[in-house]
């Protein structure tokens, strides 16, 4: 089912679009929310977190399909906790990564079954767990612990310099891979075809859904797929350039009420797949 505009599903990001830092859905984003579930649209999310993580916030709002996490290398439904989208970073690869951070000194974490893994209790482990509300699990080896596949490794560093990260890690690593960035202080490795893009496709494909019938709002980086592949990409007005240049759209940023204000313009008849 959709609303008068074709678009039958709407695909949230986290962090920097629903969420900011240790600010939750405000009451307006809610409410729109709540509108377009009545409108018939169906609502997902969209993130780099893991799946832990995101299914509290599925919950929540009432998603009733399967939700995009880790980047798109897992696509996971909250009712039953049924798979099917899992893809991890290749061994080579991910061991490649781990030595490079132990040589800079650069903090890095590991995802093996929905669980958060690293060697050493840093500040910027910590700032990590807390930011995603998951506990740690500390390991003396993590290339060890990455050898029966992990979903996606990431580096916490200073704002400063996570650019500068991304560019050392795509050279370092080999083309099995692809760096991204999900958070102001997070670089992140995961598969090389991995991305949200592709599993949004995923998921509409499983409701019957075109991807043109789709979506999607984020802000960073790791949205850019996403805001590509959906029928209506839109993106938070203080988000990377990269991802405003390639939206169909730009709203407001999450202070604003940036995803209810794209919501509330799709359901008044402001934006819709033909004329975005």
């Amino acid at each position: 089912m959709s609303d008068a505009s074709g678009i039958g599903m709407i695909a949230l990001d986290l962090d920097g679009t629903l969420v900011k830092g240790p600010n939750g859905v405000t009451p307006r984003v809610r409410a729109s929310i709540r509108d377009a579930q009545d409108a018939g649209i169906q609502i997902t999310i969209a993130t780099g977190r893991m799946y832990r993580s995101a299914r509290r916030f599925a919950e929540d709002l009432g998603v009733t399909l399967p939700i995009i996490c880790y980047q798109g290398a897992m696509v996971r439904h909250p009712l039953t906790d049924e798979i099917s989208v899992h893809d991890v970073v290749p061994y080579g690869s991910a061991v490649a990564a781990i030595a490079f951070a132990r040589g800079i000194g650069l903090h890095v974490n590991a995802y093996l079954d929905d669980s958060l893994y690293m060697e050493a209790d840093t500040p910027e482990g910590r700032f990590y767990a807390a930011s995603s509300k998951v506990p740690i699990n500390f390991v003396d080896d993590l290339t060890a612990a990455v050898a029966e596949g992990t979903t996606k490794l990431v580096f916490v560093t200073d704002e400063d310099q996570v650019l500068k990260t991304i560019d050392s890690l795509e050279a370092h690593l080999d083309d099995d891979v692809r760096v991204t960035r999900s958070h102001p202080r997070f670089a992140e490795v995961i598969g090389r075809d991995v991305n949200k893009g592709r599993a949004l496709r995923a998921v509409a494909g499983s409701a019957g859904m075109p991807i043109e019938a789709t979506m999607a709002i984020g802000d960073n980086l790791n949205d850019l797929d996403i805001v590509k592949a959906a029928g209506i990409g839109v993106a938070m007005s203080d988000g990377d350039p990269r991802v405003v240049a390639a939206a169909d759209w730009v709203t407001g940023t999450y202070e604003d009420d940036g995803v209810a204000q794209a919501i509330d313009r799709l359901l008044d008849g402001g934006i819709d797949a033909g004329t975005a």
